[in-house]
């Protein structure tokens, strides 16, 4: 996210009146300082420092977050770091502000790979009646501890073993990596960037879509986002490539329906729920 890009989004919340000039002077700062006043502080990442304590940069980010945030845009937790999350919130204002769609097709692919454990879970359209409302206690109450240690995919020199996720989904969840570091080994699973978390539970629409998400339940797992964009089809996402398969494999096996497979996009992204 360029400064410039945040001097556009704190103009369109109204706390900025300068040039969209890309520097962060007086009135940009001015701005930062308006935008952190209307934050709902719920949003900022639990257990994290105060932005009193965030560097220049990370409050710059976190003000372009606000502004999505207030815009109804969806960028995901404030955090001051300018992961996909925040990369596809912009996309959709960016979109809008131009007149242009930044829907995503979600057609499903022909003769598509499928596993049998697939059926254990619902269809997405039956998803609230499965696993309660989006966004209730259960969506976070399970818990996965990770065979291996994973990148956090917006701040990677931060490691997590451990996630949140809805309480119905935990156990396969744990043996996907389980088997996935039997299968490939530490040294392949870090090459492959399956060791890079991009997010679970987000209580959001579907990014390039107007419904709720299946991160809204905690029933989604996205990895590897930057090489595996949202809109990027097989041609250029990695996960797409032949020694992916086993891991795809492991993942439907558990019931887990991969978005490559389904739709022939978002490779990054796996969920317990058929489309």
């Amino acid at each position: 996210m360029q400064v410039s890009d945040i001097q556009m989004l704190l103009a369109d919340a109204g706390w900025y009146e300068g040039a969209i000039d890309g520097d962060a002077g007086p009135k940009t700062w001015a701005a930062v300082a308006s935008a952190w006043r209307n934050a709902d502080r719920v949003a900022v990442r639990s257990g994290g420092p105060w932005p009193e304590d965030w560097t220049h940069s990370r409050r710059l980010v976190a003000a372009g977050q606000i502004a999505l945030h207030q815009m109804g845009y969806g960028p995901g937790v404030i955090d001051g770091y300018a992961g996909r999350n925040t990369e596809e919130a912009l996309t959709d204002w960016r979109s809008e502000k131009v007149g242009v769609s930044s829907l995503v097709e979600r057609s499903l692919v022909s003769g598509g790979r499928n596993h049998p454990s697939q059926k254990l879970f619902p269809h997405q359209r039956d998803m609230a009646h499965f696993y309660g409302d989006a966004g209730g206690a259960q969506c976070t109450a399970g818990k996965v501890d990770l065979a291996y240690p994973m990148l956090i995919a917006w701040n990677k020199p931060q490691t997590v073993r451990r996630f949140s996720c809805h309480e119905k989904v935990a156990q396969p969840l744990t043996g996907i990596f389980q088997q996935t570091l039997q299968h490939y080994g530490l040294s392949d699973v870090e090459r492959l960037g399956l060791n890079i978390f991009g997010g679970c539970f987000n209580f959001r629409r579907m990014r390039g879509g107007t419904s709720l998400s299946t991160h809204a339940y905690g029933a989604a797992v996205d990895l590897n986002p930057e090489q595996n964009q949202l809109r990027w089809g097989a041609d250029r996402a990695q996960f797409a490539q032949p020694e992916y398969v086993p891991f795809w494999n492991i993942v439907m096996a558990h019931g887990g329906t991969p978005a490559g497979y389904a739709w022939g996009k978002d490779w990054m992204h796996f969920q317990f729920a058929g489309v």
